[in-house]
């Protein structure tokens, strides 16, 4: 039984002997259907026209990015569980992707000479060697995604190296250093740097705390990178400063007007702030390496340390091995003098 077919356009025409002839279109304007009506055949013909019609949707290197991403008004869940500067660092490197390789498409990606191509453009950052990293970081996110949908079969990005190669060794606040900020820095900022100094925790999930994740002992947090949920115990001279204070604002850190930080304005302030106390060369995500350092330092083990900080065991030794202790005079000189008490 054959069904019946739509969008077919009918066209009866006049042929030179007076008898009249129906020819059948695939549709307004299309193809003539050259096979019999109402037969296998003619279904099949006008079948065949009609995907030979559908235009075919080619996919691109920016239609990959969107699965990942999202539209902005629908965000893939899987985008948004990340962190909010991760996300933000990834749409900035989309648009740029996006101007360098328009409508490229997908099957481009996984040809002979694509590695190369994008070798050639993360190199093309070489004066900002951080940016460049963050850029083929993205780039290969991406990828990586589409790799895991089974959309792709390889990830272009994959044996890149990276053209960053600083560490934070140096970056480790000294104890010059934060008794100068404790002498000058205004309280509104000398509170965050206590919290920052005593917790170990970012400054994104430091700046949202609220009163309610304070009981007087523990301070609550729930980590923007992960999600990780912990319970840090209030040291006593954290807690001298912050059990005196009001308690009717929502959040704890405030700026000078009393009102929640943003994240540029924190910035820009703390900036400042270390300018005019000509505190230089670190920053304020340094007192999360203080604050391992600092434990390390006292005999804390790695595995505590790491259920304060919201760290991995494997983080942990990363930062002590690599970059916060493998130049610390003070550790290497404490072997000599044990070795001396033990002669």
């Amino acid at each position: 039984m054959l069904v019946a077919l739509k969008g077919i356009h009918k066209v009866k025409r006049k042929l030179a002997d007076g008898s009249t002839r129906v020819y059948h279109y695939a549709w307004r304007g299309g193809p003539k259907i050259e096979a019999k009506p109402h037969t296998e055949a003619f279904a099949l013909e006008y079948a065949k026209l009609k995907a030979l019609a559908t235009p075919k949707i080619v996919e691109t290197l920016e239609t990959l990015i969107d699965r990942f991403t999202g539209p902005e008004e629908k965000r893939n869940p899987d985008f948004l569980a990340l962190a909010d500067t991760t996300q933000t660092d990834h749409l900035y490197a989309f648009r740029l992707i996006k101007e360098k390789w328009p409508k490229l498409p997908v099957r481009l990606t996984q040809q002979k000479g694509m590695k190369a191509e994008i070798r050639k453009w993360h190199r093309s950052f070489a004066a900002n060697p951080r940016k460049a990293d963050k850029l083929l970081f993205s780039l290969s996110k991406v990828f990586s995604y589409a790799v895991a949908d089974e959309l792709i079969d390889k990830n272009p990005c994959t044996g890149i190296e990276r053209l960053y190669n600083g560490s934070r060794r140096e970056s480790v606040w000294s104890q010059e250093q934060i008794k100068a900020f404790r002498a000058g820095a205004p309280a509104h900022l000398l509170l965050a740097f206590e919290m920052a100094l005593h917790t170990g925790q970012r400054q994104g999930d430091l700046l949202v705390l609220s009163w309610k994740d304070y009981d007087g002992i523990y301070l609550q947090f729930r980590q923007s990178k992960g999600g990780k949920r912990l319970k840090v115990r209030v040291h006593s001279t954290l807690k001298a400063m912050l059990d005196p204070l009001d308690k009717d604002k929502l959040r704890i850190l405030l700026n000078s007007r009393k009102r929640p930080w943003t994240k540029d304005g924190f910035k820009t302030s703390w900036g400042k702030e270390c300018s005019r106390l000509k505190i230089g060369a670190v920053t304020f995500h340094d007192l999360r390496g203080t604050f391992i350092t600092e434990r390390a330092r006292e005999g804390s083990s790695v595995e505590n340390i790491a259920k304060i900080s919201g760290h991995s065991i494997s983080e942990i030794k990363s930062v002590l091995e690599k970059h916060y202790l493998a130049d610390d005079q003070d550790a290497s000189d404490a072997v000599i003098l044990r070795m001396e008490r033990n002669p």
